[in-house]
C-alpha cells in the first residue's frame, strides 16, 4: 500500500539511506527501525512550546506500547548544536523515549512535515497508518487508540486516520522551516 502522502518511488526516497543520529552519536537507520515493527515518529523541537506539552504523553505512551513491539523515535529538529539543550529536556523531564536528531530535517522533509510537533505511525510495509499534526490536550487519547488498534488488529485498513500537512501553523502547532536548519533556541 503506497501512503496518501507520498508516490512509490518517493515512500521508498523517504526511508532509502536516512541515518538518524542519537543523542549518543550513534547513527541508526530508519529501514532498522521499521524492520523491528510499526514505528511511531514525532518531529519535535526543545523551541517548540506544543512539543514541549506533548512529550510527556509520548513517554506514557512509549512505555504502554514499546514492550508490545511498538517502536518510537522521538526525531528533534533542532540544530545539532542543540544536543545538549535537547538531553537536558529529555533528562529534566525522565524521558526514555528513543530521541534521534534531524538537524538537516532529511527526514522531516521526506514525510512533508509542515508543523511540529507531527507524529506519524509507520507500518512496517512503509504505509502510513496515522497521521496527526500539532497538539492539542486529547490528541494523545486519539494516539493511544490508533496504537491499541494497530496491536489488537494487525493494523486493519479501516484503522486508518491520516491528515494533510497544514499550509501554515494553526494553535497547536509551531510552523517549521525544513529549509537549512536554523530554528530559535528557547530553553525548556
Amino acid at each position: 500500500m503506497v501512503p496518501a502522502w507520498a508516490g512509490e518511488q518517493e515512500q521508498d526516497s523517504i526511508f532509502k539511506g536516512v541515518v538518524l543520529t542519537d543523542l549518543s552519536g550513534n547513527e541508526v537507520a530508519i529501514d532498522s527501525l521499521l524492520e523491528r515493527g510499526p514505528l511511531v515518529v514525532n518531529f519535535w523541537a526543545t523551541w517548540c512550546s506544543p512539543c514541549r506539552l506533548e512529550m510527556p504523553h509520548l513517554e506514557k505512551l512509549y512505555r504502554e506500547f514499546a514492550p508490545k513491539g511498538v517502536q518510537f523515535a522521538a526525531v528533534s529538529v533542532d540544530r545539532k548544536s542543540y544536543t545538549d539543550r535537547v538531553k537536558a529536556f529529555l533528562k529534566k523531564h525522565e524521558m526514555t523515549v528513543p530521541a534521534y536528531i534531524d538537524a538537516e530535517t532529511r527526514l522531516a522533509k521526506g514525510f512533508k512535515v509542515r508543523a511540529i510537533p507531527t507524529t506519524i505511525i509507520i507500518l512496517e510495509d512503509r504505509s502510513q497508518y496515522h497521521r496527526n499534526k500539532g497538539y492539542r490536550a486529547g490528541d494523545e487519547v486519539l494516539l493511544r487508540k490508533q496504537l491499541q488498534a494497530l496491536v489488537e488488529s494487525g493494523a486493519d485498513e479501516s484503522h486508518i486516520a491520516t491528515e494533510g500537512a497544514p499550509a501554515g501553523a494553526a494553535p497547536g502547532e509551531t510552523a517549521v522551516d525544513t529549509g537549512p536548519a536554523s530554528h530559535p533556541g528557547s530553553g525548556d
